[in-house]
């Protein structure tokens, strides 16, 4: 009962911590990029 519990707390934190990655890629993605494209469009004019 014990092992199996230690179990499923790392499982869980290992799917906290790959969901909080795949979330700060997807902002990174969606924020990061798009700021150095419209950065690139305002230095070239």
């Amino acid at each position: 009962m014990n092992k199996n519990n230690h179990r499923f707390i790392v499982v869980k934190s290992i799917g906290l911590v790959l969901l909080y990655l795949i979330i700060f890629i997807a902002l990174y993605l969606l924020y990061g990029a798009g700021d150095t494209h419209n950065d690139f469009i305002y230095n070239e004019f």
